[in-house]
């Protein structure tokens, strides 16, 4: 019985070299899968954190008032508004005119059925 115990011995000595790599390499892969995964969790919470801090910053800026709308403009009490509206508004009259003129002139020549029946 005790030689036994001796050859079981030096089996286990002969494969101890074989048993300790097989243990290096799975710690190894166990420490690789767990800084992993933590990796993973910390990346999901901060996404988490991110989103949440952004969807409140983009609640916050809709909240504040806009300034680049034009109902905001002070109504002109000066006229100044007025007047480049005037100036641009008599440029384009001035514009219709000359075209109802040369329209006259071609309506004029031509007479529709009505206004024969009122020249009768």
């Amino acid at each position: 019985m005790s030689q036994r115990k001796v050859d079981r011995y030096k089996e286990q000595k002969a494969r101890r070299k074989e048993l300790v790599e097989k243990e290096r390499k799975q710690r190894k892969r166990m420490k690789a899968l767990v800084i992993a995964i933590v990796i993973v969790v910390i990346a999901g919470v901060g996404t988490g954190i991110g989103f949440t801090i952004r969807n409140q910053y983009i609640k916050i800026q809709n909240a504040k008032p806009d300034y680049s709308s034009s109902s905001l403009v002070v109504q002109d009490m000066a006229g100044i508004l007025t007047e480049e509206t005037s100036a641009a508004g008599d440029e384009t009259e001035a514009a219709d005119e000359a075209e109802t003129e040369s329209g006259e002139t071609d309506a004029a020549e031509e007479t529709t059925p009505a206004e024969t029946e009122t020249a009768d």
